[in-house]
């Protein structure tokens, strides 16, 4: 079987794709699901517990306008929180509410059986080796090695 390398990428992005809808499908016919991005800055809040909007946009290289939109969508479903800083009040800290916090817990909780499911007909072995293989050509893109 002669695979080329367009072969494997189309379909490593297939799987990649795949799993990047997940967290916002309505499963439980809530519509009104956070979208991905959305889930990027609750899961990155979740780490943080409370940053200035400022520094959330500069660590998630958010254009600090576009930050500033999600960050309203997410507030109206309360999400989140923004309120002056106490050291200059002309900056937004921003943290999740008690609502967010179980909106991450229930994601999270969505999101591992998802990622279980869509490697359960890999072997242990199969895993290892997959995982291995990744990290490979992480290692090598991170380091911009050519081949």
């Amino acid at each position: 079987m002669n695979i080329t390398d367009n072969e494997i990428i189309e379909l490593f992005f297939n799987v990649a794709r795949m799993n990047r809808y997940i967290p916002s499908r309505d499963t439980e016919g809530d519509n009104l699901r956070p979208f991905m991005g959305q889930y990027r800055c609750l899961f990155f809040l979740e780490d943080k517990h409370e940053i200035s909007q400022r520094e959330m946009a500069d660590a998630l290289q958010i254009r600090p306008p576009s930050l500033s939109e999600l960050l309203s969508k997410l507030e109206e479903k309360g999400y989140v929180q923004r309120v002056p800083s106490k050291k200059d009040r002309r900056s937004l800290m921003v943290s999740l509410t008690a609502e967010g916090i179980e909106e991450v817990k229930k994601s999270r909780k969505k999101q591992k059986k998802v990622h279980s499911d869509m490697l359960a007909s890999l072997t242990d072995d199969e895993k290892r080796t997959f995982y291995a293989l990744l990290n490979k050509i992480n290692n090598h893109s991170a380091r911009g090695e050519e081949h």
